[in-house]
């Protein structure tokens, strides 16, 4: 393999590697900002208890279609990842309007994960 290969080689692994091990913290400013994470089992908790709630599927309308949680609703948010959301900036939702107009009601948002 000729030397110049080689280099090219190493540089990539070497960002692949630091990358890894460097992953940014992106959950806690979410937290700070009010956004609470919730296990699936917690989510069961709060659908058979008869909390009032709002559950938003976030993933694009052909994963909704395919199959969502019953009783969610489809408000599709900007394709970024979670790591690379600004609370500054958050994430846009493509249809607001399908929010429920009670500013009271616990929203719920789920989408693939947090990649």
């Amino acid at each position: 393999m000729r030397p110049a290969a080689v280099a090219v080689l190493v540089i990539i692994a070497s960002l692949t590697v630091r990358g890894v091990e460097a992953r940014p913290d992106w959950k806690s400013p979410l937290q700070h900002a009010g956004i609470r994470f919730i296990s699936a089992r917690e989510l069961h908790s709060l659908l058979t208890s008869g909390t009032r709630l709002t559950l938003v599927d976030a993933r694009d309308e052909i994963h909704f279609r395919r199959g969502h949680i019953p009783g969610a609703v489809s408000i599709p948010a900007e394709d970024r990842p979670l790591a690379f959301v600004d609370i500054a900036r958050p994430k846009r939702l493509n249809h607001p309007e399908r929010l429920p107009d009670d500013r009271n009601t616990l929203l719920v948002f789920y989408c693939g994960g947090p990649n």
